[in-house]
């Protein structure tokens, strides 16, 4: 059985370093790890190219996370991967991270479970624990996908820039009749993902992103849930109300964030505000 890893990486050299380290240094290290970098203006070519057990495509513009894991898996499946573990260049996966992804995975071979998922933690020495459990979505850290998954189902959608891709993957993969599982022997450390999660739950209190980010995290929920009426709905009626408040907390964001919302209503799909080059029209 092989297993790729799968890296998107965008201007974040420190965090790749680790990221890699830990992916070298796991008790069932990938049969092969690539790195998809984004257009990254830090160094991060120079230090991939002088890496003799990664591969990784360099590509000429920033096609955001969708882009990127869109482009990873592919690379993985056509180079004969089994199962493609996908995570983010800030994500850290403990020692045995893999080996217990594989062993959930070699112990229930013919099911219908199409994904198994590491558990995230922002802590430095969790403990792990050997139960496993149903999951209805999987972030694109620590998700580890089959082969037979992609190809009835497809790549993740690219026009979603960043945000909620890996949301609308998940729910493509349920709707296809396959099953995800969450693995909580396999940890993978990501702090700034579980603190931002956590402040989502406060009305006030919004995460610390750039203002341009904050289109997509308003357009992409009510594009990823479309598909199911009642979902659709609650996301476009939270998003109304919320908008008017992350606008008081971040004044700099609101032409961001109206906006977004307009084109979720609209179904506008693809980039459409670049860091570089913000509004675009």
């Amino acid at each position: 059985m092989k297993i790729a890893a799968v890296v998107v990486t965008y201007n974040r050299i420190n965090w790749l370093k680790k990221n890699i380290d830990a992916l070298l240094f796991q008790t069932r290290i990938p049969d092969e790890i690539i790195v998809v970098d984004n257009a990254s203006t830090d160094g991060t070519y120079d230090f991939l190219k002088n890496l003799s057990k990664v591969k990784f495509k360099s590509l000429e513009e920033n096609i955001g996370g969708a882009g990127g894991f869109a482009c990873g898996l592919k690379c993985a499946i056509d180079g004969g991967a089994d199962w493609v573990w996908m995570m983010d260049d800030d994500a850290i996966p403990y020692k045995n991270a893999l080996e217990s992804l594989e062993y959930a995975i070699l112990k229930n071979q013919n099911s219908n479970i199409g994904v198994f998922l590491s558990k995230l933690t922002d802590e430095d020495n969790a403990k792990s624990s050997n139960k496993t459990s149903y999951a209805l979505t999987g972030t694109f850290v620590g998700f580890a996908v089959k082969k037979e998954v992609v190809e009835k189902v497809g790549l993740p959608d690219s026009e979603f820039f960043i945000y909620a891709d890996d949301y609308d993957y998940s729910m493509r993969i349920k709707k296809a009749g396959f099953k995800m599982i969450r693995v909580h022997s396999s940890l993978i450390a990501h702090k700034d993902w579980i603190r931002q999660k956590r402040l989502f739950r406060f009305p006030f209190s919004k995460p610390n992103v750039p203002p341009w980010k904050t289109y997509y995290l308003f357009r992409n929920p009510i594009l990823a849930t479309k598909n199911f009426k009642m979902v659709n709905l609650g996301v476009k009626l939270y998003l109304s109300i919320d908008r008017y408040i992350w606008s008081y907390v971040s004044p700099e964001s609101k032409p961001y964030i109206f906006r977004g919302f307009k084109d979720g209503l609209h179904d506008v799909k693809g980039k459409k505000i670049d860091p570089k080059k913000p509004l675009l029209s």
